[in-house]
């Protein structure tokens, strides 16, 4: 149980990475940033480019160390104890995760754009499995003595 809450972890980090990435290394906004302001980005002023660009490789950055964080963690707990992490995974992961699906759905509620809400739920039911399952697996080890 404690291996499988670290290793549903380390996948969560990896993910946040991945997606992180996608987000760094674009050069223009998303579909979904189109449908939501209803102009495509060759018709935005290059100004505006620049502070689109700036807004995502800032919120891309943060899901980057979010998931670098994640993943070191996942695997130092695996490799040794979870016990230095037992609070601070379920913080950084569900934390994460909470706030930028909230970020997300303001997007979604407000605006004409479709940005990925569902990705946003499932990775907050996935740390908040994760979350239950180290708590559980780490007092089971403590028990265990």
């Amino acid at each position: 149980m404690l291996k499988f809450s670290l290793v549903l972890f380390l996948l969560l980090g990896l993910g946040f990475v991945v997606v992180g990435l996608i987000y760094f290394t674009t050069s223009e906004f998303m579909p979904y940033h189109s449908q939501a302001i209803q102009t495509d980005w060759s018709a935005l002023h290059p100004n505006h480019q620049g502070l689109f660009l700036g807004l995502l490789k800032g919120l891309a950055a943060g899901e980057i160390i979010a998931g670098l964080a994640t993943a070191f963690m996942s695997l130092m707990s695996l490799r040794f104890s979870a016990r230095p992490y037992v609070i601070l995974l379920p913080v950084v992961c569900l934390g994460y995760s909470i706030l930028i699906t909230y970020a997300t759905y303001v997007v979604h509620t407000t605006t004409p754009g479709e940005p990925p809400l569902m990705l946003g739920v499932l990775s907050i039911l996935q740390a908040a499995i994760a979350s239950v399952l180290l708590q559980v697996g780490v007092r089971r080890e403590l028990a265990d003595g």
